[in-house]
Order: structure tokens, then sequence, then C-alpha cells
């Protein structure tokens, strides 16, 4: 691996992706990027941030890091952009603080709930060991008829949201947004992925079949393996 570099974010430069250049394997890629998720899902400030810009992102509905919607932010902010109630947020890789956080700060930019005790469900859903979330009866009416925002650690190639998407759906649940720290892709299945990170930050961020890996094909070895929690070296 390489040494790690540090992404400041075109919302708030305080807010700081870590990434190490290399060779990795995820569950179903290979990448070039290790992108580190710790500090921003579990240190307070810095879950924080990444919820205000969540919020921002989800109430004005425009992708801070394009130079075309930028042309456009500020009249949104003045029109006071409209947006759908939200009931309930699902929190998927380890993202429960940000989904907490994030909460709060929708409240205060005036998000409603359709609830009737006026507050948002948080909750964390359980998969199964073939990555399908798994809806338990104590759980099911957050779902059933609600505004659902799902919030993950990344969207790389889209097959996970996918799977949590036709769960909600097939639970009478209706999806209000995807936010994500890192995206790589810009929708799932015709809903918006709204990144606090994507692509543009990391233009060079390349994600691989492992039988059709370059890095691979140059044999070069694989440093470790990771996902959305952490790495172990190989």
């Amino acid at each position: 691996m390489q040494d790690t570099k540090l992404i400041h974010s075109s919302y708030n430069n305080e807010l700081v992706l870590k990434v190490t250049p290399g060779h990795f394997s995820s569950d179903r890629f290979h990448v070039n990027y290790y992108i580190d998720m710790a500090t921003l899902k579990m240190r307070y400030t810095e879950a924080k941030m990444v919820a205000e810009a969540m919020a921002d992102k989800y109430v004005h509905r425009v992708n801070i890091s394009s130079s075309r919607l930028l042309q456009g932010y500020e009249s949104m902010m003045n029109m006071g952009t409209v947006t759908k109630p939200i009931d309930t947020i699902i929190c998927m890789d380890g993202c429960e603080m940000i989904g907490a956080l994030l909460a709060e700060e929708l409240i205060k930019m005036g998000v409603k709930t359709s609830n009737k005790h006026e507050t948002f469900y948080v909750i964390t859903p359980e998969f199964d060991n073939t990555g399908q979330m798994v809806v338990r009866e104590n759980i099911k009416k957050m779902i059933q008829g609600k505004n659902v925002l799902v919030v993950l650690a990344t969207a790389m190639g889209g097959r996970t949201i996918s799977k949590a998407i036709g769960t909600i759906l097939a639970y009478g649940g209706h999806i209000t947004g995807l936010s994500v720290i890192f995206s790589n892709i810009d929708e799932v299945d015709g809903y918006p992925v709204y990144g606090v990170f994507n692509k543009n930050d990391l233009p060079d961020f390349k994600l691989s079949d492992p039988n059709d890996c370059d890095d691979c094909h140059a044999g070069k070895k694989l440093d470790a393996v990771v996902n959305s929690y952490g790495y172990q070296e190989l």
C-alpha cells in the first residue's frame, strides 16, 4: 500500500476522506483505493459534519461537487426547496451515529414526518448470509407505508443498495433518498444517490471485476481485503 491521501469535501473543508492507493479486494470487486470510513462514522465531530452535508444535499437535491448544479444552488436555497417527509432512516454499513445526527439536522431544516408521534425512526436492518435484508415483525411497522431514507457508507456497484430497495418496497415502504459518504454511482434502480464525496472527488478511482482487473493482469499482488468497516492486510 502507498501513503494515505486526504480529500477535502467541497461542502466543508474540515470534512476529510482518507484514501490509500493500492490493490484491494472487496466482496465482489477489486479497487485501487482503500477508502477509510472509520473516523467519519465513529467520531462525533466528523459524523456530525457528514450528517450536515447529507441533510443539505437531501433537502436541496443538489450535488455540491458538480459545477453545473452549483450555479442553481443559491436560487434553490432562496426558494426554500420543498421536500418529501421522512418517517424512517435506515442505517447500513455502521452508519448509526450518522443516521441519528442526520435526523437531528433534518428536523432543524424543517423536514416533516408523517408519523403520529412526530419524530423519525432510526433503525439498523438485519441481513441474512446472502446479503438480503430481513424485516422482523417488530420493525415492519417502521417501514410499511413509511417514507424511508437509506444511509450507507458507500455506493459502489449498487447491488447491495438494490437489494435493500427491493425489500423496502416489498414491505410497502417508499424510498425518499439514498445518502452515502462516498458514491461511485449516480443512481440505483432509478433513485438518485446523494454522496458527500463522489467520483469527481476521486476521479482515478477504479472498480474492476476480479476476472478483468488491470492490476491483476499486470501481476500486482493484492495488498488487503477491504469492506466498509476496515481492511485486513494479506
